[in-house]
Order: structure tokens, then C-alpha cells, then sequence
């Protein structure tokens, strides 16, 4: 057992005699994590409960914590913290279960499953008492974006950033940052995705690792939900999906009224500034962190952001440099590296 899986185990019985409440018979640990966080399932003689080691010097805690008490205040379906420790980063949590979206969605299930979602994500995005939630600034959106460049172009693909090709990525920038101003700002998950999503067995949907939320474009989560590495959809059946949600959305009155294609340009360009993030923190999850298990989704990340960028005419520049000289990169570079 290792020595960080000892002293959770520890821990958490000692804080569990001390809450009354039955102690773990054993642990073992879950999913692999893209951050630093650990997780590990604790049986115990009737039930299980989550155990969490999260350093506290590289994970946002207090954020966790203070988005666990909101959400559950506006009657969102967010685990339950039995306890914690923020000194050494331990957290025991409600068991969810393993049902999730990243592993049952399929196509037959995939609109009831994404309806189910919608309707959670409807009641993040009408949390109104939201002044004390850092908001998504412009420095800050255009700052996850050249992360492209720092981890994806040069460090991931060694690729030279010359002055026409920097000229092009600012005016890439500058276009997506405008949809992010123009479009109306909520409270964001910022990672509503398959990944964070699970079935409960009440039929409800249970939403996980939420302490990054964030007030931010609207159309942020549908994109994280609906342009899933996981999961994907076909052009027509994003829109067709797409549409529950503006619907939904306008009949709370968190959208106005606007032409389909409006909403379609706000999704598509808002996707754009997630993927080129993804890019980058991918890249810098192999390079900085040693983590590899993720580099595989480079491409399908790639691929969304050639999907978009060819429906748009302002952007046949950046598809065109996408396409000729940075997808046969990828290609190269991954296949040394897998």
C-alpha cells in the first residue's frame, strides 16, 4: 500500500470514529485524474464512500469545498462531504457510484442521457447570488488560449512561431474573444463533460469535480458537454441536441431570442477557446506533468477544432494551416511518442 494510500485509510477511519459512523474495512484506488487529485473507493460493511487525497499546494480546495455547500443550497446534485482535512488535502466524500456518462453514453441512450444533463446544467446557469465567484476575464480567456502555443505548437510539435503565423493565431483570438463578450455570462461548470457527469440511482444526474466553476460564457458547458472526446455526435445531432438546451434556456430567461444560427456561431466559436486550452493543457499534462495516458485525445481535440474552424469563412486561413501543417505534426510527433 502506498504510503499517501496509508495515511488517507488511517485518516479517514479516525475521522469516521469521531463522526460516529461505521469505519472503512478497505480502500482501493479509482480513476486516473488529468490533476494531481487521487481518488479511492472505502468499503465499508453496508456501504462505500469516496476518499480523496488532493494536494493542497497544487488543488483548489477551498474552492471544492465552498461549491459543494453552494450547489447543494440550490439543490444540485453534488456529493455530500462527510469531512475534510485542507492541511493535508484528505476529503471524504458521498459514493456516487461508476455509472458514468464517459462509459454509458451510447447511441440509443444519448438524447435522454444529454436531456437529464440539460436539465442539471439549466439550474447552474440560473444561480443568480454569484458576486463572490471570480468571473472569466478577457486576459484570462486569452491566456488559456496560448497555451496552444506555449505547450501544443512549441513544446508538444518544436514548431516556430513566425510573425505571420502569430498574426494569424491573434486575429483567431481576437475573433473568439468577441463571442465570448457578446454572448450573456452565467455561472459555468467549465468542465460539464462525460468525464464529470453520472447516473444516479434515482434516475437523476449526479455532477462531479466542480471546484473550477466559474461565471463565464453561456454557451461554455453545452460545449463541454456536447463536443465530448467521449462521445461524439455528428454535426446534425449536436445542433439537433443544442436545441434542447437553447430552448431550455430561453424559457428560464438566461438566452434571448435569436436565429438558430446565431446560437450556432456563439457554440462553435465559444468550442473553439475550450479546444485550443485542451491543446495546450493536454501537451503540458505529457511534457510538465509525465502524465501520457492522454495524448491520444490530441487529435480528437485536433479534430473538432478543424470541424469548426471549416464552417466559417473568416477562419479558412487558420483551418488551412490546421489541416496542411499541424495535423500531419500531430501525426508524426504521436507516433513516436505512443
Amino acid at each position: 500500500m502506498s504510503e499517501i494510500k496509508k495515511k488517507l485509510f488511517k485518516w479517514s477511519n479516525a475521522s469516521l470514529e469521531e463522526l460516529h459512523q461505521p469505519i472503512a474495512l478497505s480502500i482501493k484506488p479509482l480513476r486516473e485524474e488529468a490533476s494531481f487529485r487521487r481518488y479511492f473507493r472505502l468499503k465499508r460493511r453496508e456501504d462505500s464512500i469516496i476518499g480523496v487525497y488532493s494536494p493542497p499546494e497544487m488543488e483548489s480546495n477551498k474552492e471544492f469545498i465552498f461549491f459543494s455547500q453552494y450547489f447543494k443550497e440550490k439543490n444540485i446534485n453534488v456529493p455530500d462531504i462527510l469531512t475534510f482535512d485542507l492541511q493535508q488535502g484528505f476529503m471524504l466524500l458521498e459514493d456516487f457510484g461508476d455509472d458514468l456518462y464517459q462509459f454509458k453514453l451510447n447511441t440509443s441512450n444519448r438524447k435522454d442521457l444529454y436531456e437529464l444533463a440539460i436539465k442539471e446544467l439549466i439550474k447552474i446557469h440560473s444561480c443568480k447570488d454569484t458576486k463572490n465567484i471570480q468571473r472569466l476575464t478577457k486576459e484570462h480567456s486569452i491566456a488559456q488560449m496560448k497555451l496552444f502555443e506555449e505547450w501544443f505548437l512549441q513544446g508538444l510539435l518544436g514548431f516556430n512561431i513566425n510573425d505571420e503565423i502569430q498574426c494569424l493565431l491573434d486575429k483567431v483570438y481576437d475573433l473568439i474573444e468577441k463571442t465570448f463578450i457578446n454572448q450573456p455570462q452565467v455561472l459555468c461548470h467549465f468542465d460539464f463533460e462525460s468525464r464529470n457527469l453520472i447516473l444516479l440511482p434515482n434516475g437523476g444526474v449526479g455532477v462531479l469535480d466542480y471546484q473550477d466553476a466559474i461565471l463565464g460564457p453561456i454557451f461554455l458547458d453545452p460545449v463541454s458537454l456536447l463536443k465530448d472526446l467521449n462521445c461524439k455526435s455528428t454535426r446534425k445531432e449536436i445542433i439537433s441536441f443544442l436545441r434542447i438546451y437553447t430552448s431550455r434556456a430561453c424559457e428560464e430567461n438566461l438566452l434571448p431570442k435569436m436565429e438558430e444560427r446565431d446560437y450556432l456561431r456563439y457554440f462553435d466559436f465559444t468550442g473553439l477557446q475550450r479546444q485550443l486550452r485542451i491543446l495546450g493543457t493536454l501537451s503540458r499534462l505529457h511534457l510538465r506533468d509525465k502524465k501520457s495516458y492522454r495524448l491520444p485525445d490530441l487529435i480528437k481535440t485536433l479534430d473538432f477544432l478543424l470541424e469548426t474552424s471549416s464552417n466559417y469563412a473568416e477562419l479558412k486561413e487558420f483551418n488551412n494551416f490546421l489541416k496542411d501543417i499541424i495535423s500531419p505534426e500531430l501525426n508524426k510527433s504521436l507516433k513516436e511518442k505512443i
